[in-house]
């Protein structure tokens, strides 16, 4: 393919994939949720403008096949923010059904009658619909410049050297800043790393680049070499070029066993062993010659993993050598209770989970430790997906992993280009990488990671040649999709269902100041809990403003705020103190 077929809307959603998953790791990786919903908002946007110029001069599009499954879970989001009749909502989903129709008659007048969303926190749903349209959108558009292989080499090149940059400002910055980052910034976390506020996310983003690196220095060699045996490249005019792209994987690949994240080692070793293989499994010659060069490529493999833990400091070579061991420690035991826990939330709803983005929200009940923590993520990609999207969230992204690989290996044998077959397995390996991270952290919910992550899944089905023409109709629904997804985005996170102001305006009428106050602080609570059900601090807020005007304070709204987070010590010893009639402090 080439340069001059590549439609120009293609290549203006690559160049805004390329520079967000370049740029987005720096501030943090873009775990600030302002950052997160302006990144949701240029990916939409750009997004909805290639739609539209695509439609405009009838640029032959053509987007990869395993598209569906993502549709699915795109869709299922959307239908989590659809109100539900109280019997339906009981049938599909009985935990968030618990939630928006709680048994205590104060806390049911409070939310009102009516239907419902299945999720537990609406506006965690939107942000994350939001994100993830915009960003599998932007992917898919690109993906026809990415069959070009001079533009799937110039990002890759700008990609990995991006992953090279964040490595090795990890390395310096630990050696400069210790546990600072920036050397200005403390974080609640006792490790982070590079730009990351966590090291296990620092290696998520460059193991992906490593790998990718991997597959550039592997691609450009076979390029290269045309007889001599697997060295044959060294005597070639590229073999400068391949030097440095194998060096740069190495420094991110030294970079991560730093980082002390056993998660990042496994997921690291994963993807190298994945990429032989891979490459093994798409090479065209006799499987005698496919298998002596799988094992070949192992030994070299367990060579090198050897001589890196050979020159780490012995701290490091400790923390790896305790990966046995991982469940024994305090980290290794805070991931197998969270675990447990994630699991008794995702049987609580086990068809269409408690919303996307709800997690942290719909957890707190079903806690057995942690009591004073607020747990955000469950420690898996996979398990999160489980209790957000249910059994229907799970299969269909079984499904596209699996429609994803077969696409990938099919693709990659019939490659004549061994350029861009390389960037393709090493993009693969990358990929897989990051899926067996997220069996214990929750890399792809970390913006930057998620970003490469989708870019990593174009490159892979541009070298694959997947894709197939998208007609008119096809691209007019994705426009309207798309527009659904700009209003998402720009929807306020407080634009829920209106606050019951009745008494608000008696105490306006009356002209009492303290009653006006009291009144106001109602209502704000009150609407905040249309919007979110399962906070329980703010039922306890509301029974001790309603509480200032009775002479005991509602016991069903205290019912309601212990039930919602019952280990938590804090919400109970203010409850108890509401009860005994003290003001809540």
């Amino acid at each position: 393919m080439t340069g001059e077929a590549v439609p120009v809307p293609a290549r203006a959603a690559l160049a805004v994939l390329v520079g967000l998953a370049l740029l987005s790791p720096w501030p943090f990786g873009c775990a600030h949720p302002r950052l997160a919903g302006t990144i949701a908002l240029l990916a939409l946007l750009t997004s909805l403008a290639v739609a539209l110029a695509a439609l405009r001069w009838k640029a032959p599009f053509a987007l990869p096949p395993p598209v569906w499954p993502l549709a699915g879970l795109i869709a299922l989001a959307a239908v989590q923010l659809l109100p539900l009749p109280s019997p339906l909502h009981g049938l599909l989903a009985p935990g968030p059904a618990a939630v928006w129709h709680p048994a205590e008659p104060e806390a049911a007048a409070v939310l009102g009658p009516g239907a419902f969303p299945l999720s537990v926190y609406p506006d965690g749903t939107r942000e994350w619909l939001a994100f993830a349209l915009g960003v599998s959108a932007l992917a898919a558009l690109a993906v026809p410049a990415l069959r070009d292989r001079r533009y799937a080499l110039l990002s890759a090149l700008v990609v990995g050297g991006g992953g090279l940059a964040v490595a090795l400002f990890g390395i310096v910055a630990r050696l400069l800043f210790g546990n600072r980052l920036y050397g200005e910034f403390a974080v609640p976390t006792v490790a982070p790393f590079g730009p990351f506020v966590s090291k296990n996310h620092f290696a998520g983003y460059v193991e992906m680049a490593s790998l990718l690196a991997l597959g550039l220095a592997f691609g450009l060699a076979d390029e290269t070499r045309r007889k001599g045996g697997s060295l044959g490249w060294i005597e070639g005019s590229r073999a400068g070029r391949v030097v440095w792209a194998l060096g740069a994987a190495g420094i991110m690949a030294l970079a991560v066993l730093v980082s002390l994240s056993r998660g990042g080692v496994v997921s690291l070793a994963a993807g190298a062993i994945a990429f032989f293989a891979l490459r093994a499994l798409v090479r065209r010659h006799p499987r005698a010659r496919s298998a002596r060069y799988a094992l070949v490529a192992l030994m070299g493999l367990l060579a090198l993993a050897a001589l890196a833990f050979a020159v780490l400091p012995p701290g490091a070579r400790a923390r790896i050598l305790s990966l046995g061991g991982i469940t024994g420690d305090l980290a290794g035991a805070f991931r197998l209770s969270v675990w447990r826990d994630t699991l008794r939330l995702a049987a609580a709803s086990p068809i269409l989970g408690h919303g996307f983005g709800a997690y942290a929200d719909a957890l707190p009940p079903f806690k057995t430790a942690a009591g004073t923590l607020r747990v955000e993520h469950a420690e898996s990609d996979w398990l999160e997906l489980l209790a957000e999207g249910g059994g229907v969230g799970l299969l269909l992204a079984g499904l596209f992993i699996v429609l994803a690989a077969g696409v990938a290996v099919r693709g990659l044998r019939a490659q004549d280009d061994r350029l861009r077959r390389g960037l393709g397995l090493g993009a693969a390996a990358a990929s897989l990488a990051l899926l067996v991270h997220g069996a214990f952290d929750f890399n792809l919910h970390i913006p930057s990671n998620a970003i490469l992550f989708a870019f990593l899944l174009a490159l892979l089905a541009g070298a694959a040649g997947a894709g197939g023409a998208v007609r008119p109709t096809g691209m007019g629904l994705l426009v309207l999709v798309l527009v659904g997804g700009v209003l998402a985005a720009l929807r306020a996170p407080g634009a829920g269902s209106p606050p019951d102001v009745s008494s608000l305006r008696r105490a306006v009428a009356t002209g009492d100041p303290r009653a006006l106050r009291r009144a106001t602080a109602e209502a704000e609570l009150v609407g905040h809990l249309r919007r979110r059900p399962a906070d329980a601090e703010a039922w306890a807020m509301l029974a001790w403003v309603r509480a200032t005007t009775k002479d005991s304070p509602p016991s069903g709204l205290l019912g309601r705020a212990r039930h919602l987070d019952p280990l938590n010590p804090g919400l109970a010893r203010e409850v108890e103190r509401l009860e005994r009639g003290r003001p809540l402090r």
